[in-house]
């Protein structure tokens, strides 16, 4: 990038990949301007203090891990939910890992995480009512499946396509059983 005029945006998403790649850690000023090419001064001129560029990393996080996948979902034709299945166990998951390895250490990234596992839970208890499942089980099989979504994002294991349409097809099945004997 040396020579080019870095924009906020250049240095976020410089930011995320840092973050997936090597953790919070490696967030720090001299270690993104050197990646990029560029002075330390160009970081300042977008950011007051390297506070300020992390509390942009993690909305900037939000974004990409949230709300950009929820109107891609919802501009989508078709079973949005298991397209969401589908997109949450296909994604490559280092960035999910290393900003929750941030979250145990940080207060301002927990406060990230928690929020956006709440929207998570809110959306995906959202699709499971319009997909028809009882909404006194969807909130509760909503939580079960971002928490299947999380425990996959810490496996570094791809998954073969086989594997995956079998998992999307067993998990779409299972959330949207209802029981026969309703309490």
């Amino acid at each position: 990038m040396s020579g080019e005029r870095l924009g906020p945006t250049d240095w976020l998403n410089a930011g995320l990949r840092t973050l997936a790649r090597s953790g919070f850690t490696a967030l720090k000023a001299d270690t993104l301007s050197k990646s990029l090419g560029v002075s330390r001064g160009s970081f300042y001129w977008h950011f007051s203090d390297v506070g300020a560029f992390h509390a942009a990393v993690l909305r900037r996080w939000r974004e990409v891990a949230l709300e950009d996948i929820v109107a891609d979902i919802e501009g989508t034709s078709g079973d949005r939910l298991a397209t969401l299945i589908r997109r949450g166990f296909s994604a490559r998951s280092n960035l999910e890992s290393a900003v929750r390895a941030w979250a145990f250490a940080d207060e301002k990234a927990r406060a990230a995480v928690e929020a956006v596992d709440a929207e998570r839970v809110r959306y995906l208890n959202k699709l499971l009512v319009e997909a028809g499942v009882d909404p006194n089980l969807a909130k509760s099989r909503a939580r079960l499946l971002n928490w299947a979504y999380l425990g996959r994002s810490v496996s570094p294991r791809r998954m073969e396509s086989e594997d995956l349409d079998m998992i999307v097809d067993d998990m779409s099945r299972l959330i949207r059983w209802q029981s026969h004997k309703q309490a």
